[in-house]
């Protein structure tokens, strides 16, 4: 492969693209921020009571002998659901169908599945106690077989309502990290010092936190990879940056929403603050970090969740490929790869110009890079030092 073959291609950027702004050129505050709950006290009584009205239709068709129930999803699923054009938007849903009185033995138990996760959503809203899909699971495992069914159904059923899954006061069990120069309160009065735990704790619920203290941090750096969140964390390169202390997140691959949310908790309430990601040079990297930018299609009724501001710090092209590249750190795309690839540069994106210009390049080499290309300790940090800084 000539890796020159595109330098002077990748060397300038395109007009409206380029490095991410310098970050003295935005302000800090370390003031205490107060938090505003994201509790909507009318919704939460109007899922109450369509939980509420299947639970009577049932008892209705239980009473009145040959009645029966049809209980409507709209579902996120690809498979096995019939699809149907939305009238007016342009979208098509897929539409899931349970009976009740069930007809044969995979219905009752879709049927079963589904009731006891109304039951358990509709305690947990009642109680004012927010459980986990993992706890739903453990509750009834030998009904659930998986905790992919509790992740489907809760997500079809929170679809169907047209609320977001905090509606249901269920949340997904913590899964991303962060690290960082901050603090936090949450509304048990508990204190957090993010300063005192270098190596990153599990994000915490949005919906838990109270108030909210930058210290000094000049940056927040969004990560595709734990690994690569652990090194950084480990060496306490949100405190040591020569471009002044930060705050580092990963999500371990593509986000979750709990992530999603905290990332635009911090970006609502410390907007001059720039954020940046760091992902690889493959589609699902360029995938990982649209869906912190743009949102997920599969999760448009959620809110709260899209962080318009989110730069691309790296990995591109420019940032390998060239004179003296080391051939060995890169890889050849997949047939997966190059699908999704394609389905990303038919997206109607015009203000992600670049992306489609990587995407391309993507293709045109048959070439994807993993963040570890960038070096790995110092090497990673002098990288990190020289972009943050605008160099």
């Amino acid at each position: 492969m000539d890796l020159d073959l595109l330098s002077g291609y990748l060397q300038d950027d395109p007009p409206g693209t380029g490095s991410p702004d310098n970050i003295s050129d935005y302000g800090n505050s370390d003031a205490l921020v107060q938090v505003r709950r994201n509790i909507n006290l009318n919704q939460v009584g109007a899922v109450i009571s369509k939980i509420e009205d299947i639970f009577e239709s049932i008892a209705d068709c239980i009473l009145e002998d040959g009645k029966e129930l049809v209980i409507e999803l709209k579902s996120r699923s690809k498979s096995k659901a019939k699809v149907e054009d939305d009238g007016g938007d342009g979208t098509r849903r897929r539409t899931i169908k349970i009976t009740f009185p069930s007809r044969n033995q995979r219905e009752a138990w879709k049927f079963t599945a589904l009731l006891r996760i109304l039951e358990l959503s509709h305690e947990a809203l009642v109680t004012g106690i927010v459980t986990t899909k993992r706890d739903i699971y453990y509750r009834e495992p030998e009904l659930f077989m998986k905790q992919e069914v509790v992740d489907r159904y809760v997500d079809d059923i929170a679809h169907t309502f047209g609320v977001g899954r905090d509606a249901l006061n269920i949340v997904a069990a913590a899964k991303g990290l962060v690290a960082g120069s901050f603090r936090l309160t949450r509304r048990d009065t508990s204190v957090i010092d993010f300063t005192l735990e270098p190596e990153g704790l599990l994000i915490p619920n949005p919906n838990d936190i109270e108030t909210i203290q930058f210290l000094d941090v000049k940056w927040i750096l969004v990560v595709e990879k734990e690994a690569t969140f652990r090194t950084l964390a480990t060496n306490q390169y949100w405190n040591d940056s020569q471009a002044g202390r930060g705050i580092i997140i990963t999500a371990k691959g593509y986000p979750d929403i709990q992530s999603r949310q905290f990332l635009h908790l911090l970006s609502t309430y410390h907007p001059t603050i720039p954020i940046f990601a760091l992902v690889d040079f493959d589609p699902d990297g360029l995938g990982i970090m649209s869906t912190y930018k743009h949102g997920s299609q599969a999760l448009s009724h959620e809110l709260n969740l899209a962080v318009p501001s989110v730069q691309w710090l790296g990995v591109r092209s420019r940032d390998f490929l060239g004179k003296g590249a080391d051939a060995r750190g890169m890889l050849k795309l997949t047939a997966r790869d190059r699908r999704i690839a394609l389905r990303m540069l038919g997206w109607d994106e015009e203000k992600d110009t670049e992306w489609r210009r990587e995407l391309q390049v993507m293709l045109l080499l048959n070439v994807k890079a993993e963040i570890q290309i960038l070096g790995n300790g110092e090497r990673l940090r002098e990288w990190l030092d020289e972009r943050l800084m605008g160099m």
